[in-house]
């Protein structure tokens, strides 16, 4: 328990201090709101820095070839994501409100691949993969 928590902390350190915020606001409708509580601006989708969107795509990539295995090896998935997290991270050149919106989505990605490392069962693992699924479509809604 205590090595989950430690892990989940610094994911959640590394993501708030690799990036920087300069704080900008925009008028967000409140009916643009989520499961991630990610707010929109006009309806448009927020735009993602080439060299973070890169590493973003890549994971999408793994999670959609993974998906039609039919003996995914959801370890080796995890240990992708997190260097594709671990990439995307320490490339953040973002800031603004879109940087924080993408924090919305980012940090409890972040746990679901470490609920995918730390799964103990192979049904546990592919629960936790249709949840990283799902919240790549989620992203996919919000984000471009």
């Amino acid at each position: 328990m205590k090595k989950k928590l430690f892990i989940v902390a610094a994911g959640i350190i590394t993501v708030l201090t690799s990036c920087s915020n300069n704080g900008d606001t925009a008028d967000i409708a409140e009916s643009d709101k989520n499961i991630y509580n990610i707010e929109l601006v006009n309806n448009e989708k927020w735009v993602i820095n080439e060299d973070m969107m890169v590493h973003i795509k890549k994971m999408e990539t793994d999670i959609q070839s993974i998906s039609t295995q039919t003996d995914p090896n959801y370890k080796e998935l995890g240990s992708k994501l997190d260097t594709h997290i671990g990439l995307l991270t320490s490339n953040c050149t973002m800031t603004g409100k879109g940087h924080d919106e993408l924090h919305k989505w980012l940090l409890p990605f972040i746990d679901l691949v470490n609920e995918l490392n730390e799964a103990g069962s192979k049904k546990e693992q592919k629960d936790s993969f249709f949840a990283i699924e799902e919240s790549m479509n989620e992203f996919n809604k919000y984000f471009k």
